[in-house]
C-alpha cells in the first residue's frame, strides 16, 4: 500500500493552477506513480500464489490490474470535471460534510493500517539484518525490542516538521526492490535449469479457498496507487497534460502487473508450498539478500514520519470537526493529540503489527477494508456522483465505475472469507 502526499491532506489547488501544471515529465511521473505502488506488499505475493495457486493468483492478478487502471482514470476524470485535485476537496464538494467526514475516517484507517505495515516489515526484516550483520545466532535478539529503539529515533524525527530529506525513502525502497527481484528471478531460473535441485513441494498441497480469497485484498492493496495520482498529474508540464492517460496505462497493466507475475512465480518454482509468509525471510545466508533485508526494513523505518505526522493532523482536524468546540474534553482531547499524538500512534501500531503476526495478514486487513474502498470503490463513487451534481460524465464510464464498485464489494466478501 505501499505513501500518501500532503496535498490530499492540505490546501487545494484552484483551477487555474491545474492547467498551469509543473515540471514533471511523462517519464518522472511514472516512476512516481509506481514507486507510490511498487512497495512491501510485493513480498506477500509469493505466498499468496502458493496458497491460492498459480492460475487463480494470475487470473485474480489480472481481474485487480485492469480494475486499478479504471479506478484511476475515473480519479482524473473526476479531477478534471470538477477542476480540483485535492481528493479531500473532491470528496467534500460531491458528498458534502458527511462525506468530507467519512473521507477522513478511511484515510485515517489507511494511514494507521500503512504505518502497520511498515512497523511489521521491520519486525520480520530487521532483527534478521542486525543477527547477519554482526554473526549473531538466529532469535537471538528480540524483535520487539529492536522495533522500540527505532520507533524512539521515528519519534524524534517527527520533531522536525521538514521530511524533504525523508522523501528520498520510497525512491530507496524501490532502487532495492528491483534489483531484488532480478536475483528473485535469476535464482529461480537457476534451480530450473539445474537437474540437481530438488523440486519443492508441489503448491496443489497447499492451494485452497482460503488461499484463494486471500489473492484479491492483498493485491488491492499492493495495486494501491491512487492517492498520489491526482498530485502527479497536477505537477505535469501542460505540454504533457494528457500523457497521464498512458502513464496510467503503462504502470497499472504493464509494470505493476510484469512485477507481480515475476516475483510470485519465482518464489513459488523456488519454494513451492512452503513458500514464506515474507519471501525476504528466506535465503538464509545470502549476501545479496541480507543487504535488501537491511535497506528495506531501514526505509521503512525512514518512511514511518511522512505517514504518522499527517495521520497526527488528520486525528486533530476529526476531533476540531466532531467535538464542540471551547469544551474542556475538546480542549484536553487536542492537547493530547498535539503532545502525545506520534508516541502513541507509533506505539499502537507497533503493537497491532506485533499482534497481527505477518505483512500478509496486515495488508490483507488494510486491502480487503479501508483501501478497497478508497481505492477502488470511492473513485466509482465519486463519478457516479458527478451526473447528481450537474457535471458531464460518459455513460460508458458510469458503468465501468459501477463494475469497479462491485469489484469492491467483492474484495470485501473475499477478505472476510479468507
Amino acid at each position: 500500500m505501499a505513501s500518501l502526499r500532503k496535498p490530499l491532506l492540505g490546501r487545494e489547488l484552484p483551477s487555474a493552477a491545474l492547467g498551469k501544471g509543473g515540471n514533471a515529465t511523462p517519464l518522472s511521473s511514472a516512476v512516481s506513480l509506481l514507486a507510490t505502488a511498487l512497495g512491501t506488499g510485493v513480498l506477500t505475493l509469493p505466498y499468496v500464489a502458493s496458497q491460492s495457486g498459480p492460475g487463480q493468483f494470475l487470473a485474480v492478478l489480472a481481474v485487480m490490474a485492469y480494475a486499478t487502471d479504471v479506478s484511476l482514470i475515473l480519479l482524473i476524470e473526476v479531477s478534471r470535471a470538477t477542476g480540483l485535485s485535492s481528493l479531500g476537496a473532491i470528496t467534500g464538494l460531491l458528498f458534502g460534510s458527511v462525506g468530507s467526514s467519512s473521507f477522513q475516517l478511511m484515510i485515517s484507517s489507511v494511514l494507521f493500517l500503512a504505518l502497520t505495515a511498515m512497523q511489521r516489515v521491520v519486525l520480520d526484516l530487521l532483527p534478521m539484518f542486525l543477527e547477519e550483520l554482526g554473526d549473531l545466532p538466529r532469535a537471538s535478539l528480540s524483535p520487539f525490542a529492536v522495533s522500540l529503539v527505532v520507533n524512539v529515533f521515528v519519534c524524534i524525527a517527527c520533531l522536525s516538521k521538514s521530511f524533504h530529506r525523508l522523501r528520498f525513502a520510497s525512491g530507496a525502497a524501490l532502487a532495492c526492490l528491483l534489483p531484488f527481484m532480478a536475483s528473485l528471478a535469476r535464482k529461480a531460473l537457476a534451480a530450473a535449469l539445474d537437474p540437481a535441485t530438488a523440486a519443492p513441494r508441489p503448491t496443489s498441497e497447499s492451494a485452497s479457498l482460503r488461499g484463494f480469497c486471500l489473492a484479491p485484498p492483498l493485491l488491492a492493496s499492493a495495486f494501491g496507487c491512487h492517492f498520489g495520482l491526482l498530485d502527479i498529474s497536477a505537477e505535469l508540464q501542460p505540454q504533457h497534460r494528457d500523457s497521464i492517460y498512458a502513464v496510467i496505462h503503462w504502470i497499472s497493466l504493464v509494470l505493476l502487473p510484469a512485477a507481480y507475475v515475476v516475483v510470485p512465480l519465482a518464489g513459488v518454482s523456488l519454494f513451492g508450498a512452503d513458500t514464506a509468509e515474507n519471501i525476504l525471510q528466506e535465503f538464509q545466508g545470502d549476501r545479496a539478500m541480507e543487504l535488501a533485508r537491511g535497506v528495506l526494513s531501514l526505509t521503512n523505518a525512514l518512511r514511518m514520519p511522512l505517514i504518522v505526522m499527517p495521520l497526527q493532523v488528520l486525528l486533530g482536524d476529526m476531533l476540531k470537526t466532531w467535538s464542540p468546540a471551547g469544551g474542556s474534553k475538546h480542549k484536553a482531547g487536542l492537547l493530547l493529540v498535539e503532545a502525545a499524538g506520534v508516541p502513541l500512534l507509533l506505539i499502537s501500531s507497533l503493537v497491532a503489527a506485533r499482534q497481527m503476526h505477518t505483512l500478509a495478514r496486515v495488508l490483507g486487513v488494510l486491502g480487503g477494508t479501508c483501501g478497497v474502498l478508497s481505492c477502488y470503490c470511492l473513485p466509482g463513487m465519486l463519478y457516479l456522483a458527478l451526473s447528481r451534481q450537474g457535471y458531464p460524465s460518459s455513460a460508458r464510464f458510469r458503468w465501468k465505475a459501477i463494475a469497479v464498485i462491485i469489484l469492491g464489494a467483492s474484495v470485501m466478501i473475499s477478505a472476510c472469507l479468507s
